[in-house]
């Protein structure tokens, strides 16, 4: 590989992960990326750091902040062409995909990713001077790399987490916990909790949303304990998906 060459890539790659669009983001370089503890299995989902890289634990000044005011809103027009990533899956479930479809043109990702990857940032010494071969410093700037070699214009991530609750008749409120496959008193309830994150691809900036829970009492009161079945969960996620897909779109289309 002759040098300009070497150089153009090495330029274009600081233009795709974002470093010349905010000045905040010229400070993540050489910090080291963490796993957050949203996840439950932090060996194959998506941490924060995976999708917004350090930002939380950069020195953000007041210019910083209005920028980010003063910024446009976030927009995902419908008929889009965006990237699909489920936390921890090698493919987004189908009905998602099938939601998300109705208003854009869906491809997929997967969304374990590479912790065997090293994170290294390079100088090599060439005739013209010096050029720094970067490697991606998270998951959500390899993402925007595919998008933008496919003409994608956002990315669109989400964590999924399946739970049941249980009534206190002492506190008179709704206990939640994850479901882990065990099974259910009577009249259990359940919800799908669904987080998003969206990125633009060109730019890099982002938009987090959680909608509101639905939760549904689809346990009728028996005697003893009973399995949740696979049905019971892809009713739930059918209606879950429908109505979250929906009001993210009406959001930020």
């Amino acid at each position: 590989m002759n040098i300009r060459l070497t150089l153009f890539l090495c330029t274009s790659l600081f233009l795709l992960n974002g470093c010349v669009h905010s000045p905040i983001d010229a400070k993540k370089t050489g910090l080291k990326r963490a796993d957050s503890s949203f996840s439950k299995n932090a060996a194959t989902q998506l941490t924060d750091k995976d999708i917004f890289g350090n930002e939380t634990t950069l020195a953000v000044s007041e210019e910083d902040i209005q920028a980010a005011i003063n910024g446009d809103k976030f927009r995902v027009p419908l008929s889009s062409s965006v990237i699909l990533v489920q936390s921890g899956s090698h493919a987004p479930e189908m009905t998602m995909q099938q939601e998300i479809g109705k208003y854009y043109q869906v491809s997929t990702f997967s969304g374990i990713p590479d912790r065997q990857k090293p994170l290294t940032c390079n100088t090599v010494k060439t005739e013209e001077g010096d050029a720094v071969l970067s490697e991606n410093m998270n998951y959500m700037q390899a993402l925007r790399y595919i998008a933008a070699k496919g003409q994608q214009k956002a990315v669109i991530v989400y964590w999924d987490t399946l739970q049941t609750g249980r009534y206190d008749t002492t506190t008179k409120t709704t206990l939640w916990a994850d479901y882990h496959g065990e099974t259910l008193s009577d009249s259990a309830s359940l919800r799908y909790l669904i987080r998003f994150a969206l990125v633009d691809v060109a730019s890099g900036e982002w938009a987090t949303w959680t909608p509101v829970n639905y939760e549904y009492n689809v346990l009728q009161p028996q005697t003893g304990k009973i399995p949740l079945t696979e049905t019971q969960i892809g009713q739930l996620k059918q209606k879950t998906y429908a109505a979250v897909v929906k009001d993210l779109v009406n959001r930020y289309q």
